[in-house]
């Protein structure tokens, strides 16, 4: 017994020791957040013998060898874990990062295979239905809208005749290259543009007098236009004189009929789920140049598969962790649109949950980086931008409020019954306007009235005190005006664009009393 007791006594010691040293057998498994840190020069050389094997961290046990966190190796098991992660976070971010040039990437898919329009030709869109696959589209201003692959083309003509029209020049990441029209350097009176892509040599007979030189960053331009007289013969009149065509073209250009869509074409120009969306943007890559900041992120897309001019063959893991990192990616950009935590806009009206939308610059630029999250949290609900769309002066363009929340600050379902009353002397000079729009397309709500918008225009019942209440349900409420009600889909959740055309100085000083959308019991 006495010889048992001291060998007892004897391999506690040596078990004490062998823990001391790290050199146990025993894995010891440590949080992350508890690995020594802050350490001196020696306390760091003696954590090489000391750190735990294993370390808890958010994407399971990390396992290390001889020496644990700090001195050893990871086994095999955990690299294999650590380049999943590493992987799908590149995803995610890439996902972020490409949200703009999807958006416009599949709008250009539909000009080209849907629409079948041609380099230049200009497409108008017109009814509510055929706006349906815009996303945040107006619902009552007719659109028109133009691409062109200025490798096809060369160097492209762009002439806008002098007139009432509005627009941008925009590049495939949505930033506003040119305005043009009564919002753009031309003040309507007219503008010949010549359009260049990266890398795209002036002609050496342009004449600098005759055209205004624009420098596109990507290969493909968009060209966004709206026709601003009343009347829609005469803005049809108008569209027909702008002209697009080559350079090379310039001494007999050919006309391009303006194409209109019809209501019974189908479309969307939304980020697809899934793994539709990665080939959305390895098709667009392959067309593209990208420039000297977007290096790194195209590295990230190497690792998973994702090549420009290589082919698009994910293998089994590569594709597994593509689809996760879409869906999350797209669950990252709706918070980071929807929430309105970290890019809210509300400069104006603070104490309501109206957001103001375009919170992003229109050239991505901040002070010292360019705004990667701010961008995708603006593209993913809405299109195109312009320098004049910044404006923020009593009586020009126009003020977003976008809606998320009702009143208690809980998302709008569908399902629920909604009210918004609309003080008298809405600070619109021109006219207000509220859209309803889906949260899964971010378009406009499809719905059986086939309305998803209404305004101080649609003839909205006020009452005595001019004020006018609004009701947003699946069905049509009890004692409600048809024109005060727009109607949701239960099953959908949904959200609300409130326009101030001509906002007038009530809004900027916020004496116009703003309500919340509020639930109604």
């Amino acid at each position: 017994m006495k010889t048992t007791r001291i060998g007892l006594f004897g391999l506690a010691i040596a078990l004490s020791i062998t823990a001391l040293s790290g050199c146990s057998t025993v894995a010891s498994k440590t949080p992350a957040d508890q690995i020594a840190d802050g350490l001196s020069v020696d306390e760091f050389r003696s954590y090489g013998r000391t750190s735990p094997n294993v370390v808890d961290t958010r994407i399971g046990e990390l396992e290390f060898t001889e020496g644990g966190f700090a001195g050893g190796y990871p086994t095999a098991e955990t690299v294999d874990v650590l380049f999943d992660e590493m992987d799908f976070q590149r995803a995610t971010q890439a996902y972020l990062w490409a949200v703009p040039l999807v958006s416009y990437a599949e709008w250009l898919i539909a000009h080209e295979e849907t629409f079948n329009a041609q380099d230049g030709q200009i497409v108008q869109l017109k009814t509510v239905l055929s706006k349906q696959g815009i996303l945040t589209a107006n619902a009552t201003t007719p659109y028109a809208v133009a691409f062109a692959d200025l490798n096809r083309t060369g160097p492209l003509v762009f002439e806008v005749p002098a007139g009432p029209s509005a627009g941008v020049i925009n590049d495939m990441w949505q930033r506003a290259v040119m305005d043009f029209g009564v919002s753009g350097p031309d003040a309507g009176k007219g503008v010949k543009f010549l359009i260049l892509a990266p890398g795209m040599e002036k002609p050496v007979d342009a004449d600098e007098s005759e055209f205004t030189i624009v420098r596109n960053h990507t290969n493909v331009v968009f060209l966004g236009i709206r026709a601003l007289q009343p009347d829609p013969a005469e803005a049809d009149a108008m569209l027909r004189k702008i002209r697009t065509y080559s350079y090379a073209k310039r001494e007999n250009p050919p006309t391009l009929e303006l194409l209109v869509i019809g209501d019974d074409v189908s479309w969307g120009q939304w980020q697809p789920h899934g793994m539709a969306y990665w080939e959305s943007l390895k098709t667009i890559m392959d067309r593209e140049v990208f420039p000297e900041r977007d290096r790194f992120m195209l590295a990230m897309l190497e690792s998973l598969g994702i090549r420009k001019g290589q082919p698009f063959k994910p293998t089994q893991r590569q594709r597994r962790i593509l689809k996760q990192a879409a869906v999350v990616g797209e669950a990252m950009a709706k918070a980071n649109t929807f929430t309105g935590e970290r890019f809210a806009n509300s400069e104006f009206y603070k104490g309501t949950h109206w957001d103001q939308l375009m919170v992003v610059a229109f050239d991505d630029r901040d002070e010292y980086f360019d705004q990667l999250y701010r961008r995708a949290s603006f593209t993913w609900e809405a299109v195109s931008r312009g320098k004049a769309y910044y404006i923020e002066q009593p009586g020009i363009g126009q003020q977003y409020r976008t809606g998320y929340k009702d009143s208690d600050g809980e998302p709008l379902a569908g399902g629920q019954h909604y009210s918004l009353t609309m003080p008298a002397n809405p600070p619109a000079k021109l006219f207000w306007s509220i859209v309803v729009y889906d949260v899964n397309t971010r378009t406009l709500i499809l719905n059986e009235t086939g309305i998803p918008a209404a305004s101080s225009r649609t003839g909205v019942k006020t009452d005595a005190d001019g004020s006018a209440t609004l009701h947003f349900a699946a069905t049509l409420p009890e004692g409600v005006a048809k024109g005060n009600w727009l109607q949701t889909n239960a099953g959908e959740s949904w959200f609300a664009y409130l326009r101030f055309y001509g906002p007038t100085k009530a809004y900027f000083d916020e004496t116009y009393p703003l309500q919340d959308i509020k639930r109604v019991e």
